[in-house]
């Protein structure tokens, strides 16, 4: 499998985490996508487009080895659930399936937003939209409020839910160390104060090998615009080949 994805461990991916619980992370290539400008200015998205298999153009994307291709990140954790060769992070049918959907469809979202909020903070100040922080932040706010009242009642194993919780919770971290001057509603505001139970339950959940392999850890692959296009064309002839999509 090859997994286009964008190759920035400070905060850490449910897809990766989900790669690694699952035991599918020895059998994936990792391919950096960068769909914004590099840490230099330069705009490399362009050189950097997964459009070819991806209508969106966006990451994460998965292409199996018969050129069939799998995108949006929870549609590819499914995928990597239903191929598992160690941990299922998918509940049976049941209560806890559905608590475990919800919980990674509450913090998907929480994370959308926040991310809109970082884009919102890459505007010149005078441009910021408060108006947008302030329709944000209470869905923020009550969404944590929510996860800590699952944490205080403790959680038993680890699932699809927690790992989007991961992601989630470690960018926001990322995002205020970074652009928390920024927001004009809540700068610099920690998730944790308040959220004793949520705290404790991620920096537990911070040692698992799933998190460690790459959270903090700086990508040691190829990543030139030219083995990203390698791949791509390597997809694409695969789906030549196999009459795949």
């Amino acid at each position: 499998m090859k997994l286009f994805y964008s190759p920035f461990h400070s905060f850490i991916h449910k897809v990766l985490v989900t790669l690694h619980e699952t035991g599918n992370w020895d059998n994936t290539t990792f391919v950096p996508t960068f769909p914004f400008k590099n840490n230099d200015g330069e705009d490399v998205a362009g050189q950097y487009s997964i459009a070819a298999l991806n209508p969106l153009d966006k990451v994460p994307t998965l292409a199996l080895e018969s050129g069939q291709v799998i995108f949006g990140s929870q549609a590819i954790c499914e995928y990597l659930d239903s191929v598992s060769i160690a941990e299922r992070l998918y509940p049976e049918a049941g209560p806890d399936r559905w608590d475990a959907l919800t919980r990674l469809a509450l913090c998907d979202t929480m994370f959308e937003l926040t991310v809109q909020m970082v884009m919102e903070g890459w505007q010149p100040e005078e441009q910021r939209r408060r108006d947008l922080y302030e329709w944000i932040w209470p869905k923020l706010e009550r969404g944590l409020d929510k996860l800590e009242q699952s944490a205080a009642l403790g959680w038993d194993r680890f699932d699809i839910g927690h790992a989007a919780a991961l992601h989630m919770l470690s960018y926001t971290e990322f995002r205020f160390v970074f652009y928390g001057d920024k927001d004009p509603v809540r700068p610099n505001f920690d998730w944790r104060v308040g959220h004793p139970s949520l705290q404790a339950w991620y920096e537990g959940a911070l040692t698992r090998p799933s998190v460690t392999a790459h959270y903090n850890v700086d990508f040691q692959g190829d990543k030139s615009a030219r083995f990203h296009k390698a791949m791509v064309a390597e997809v694409l002839e695969a789906q030549k080949r196999n009459g795949t999509r």
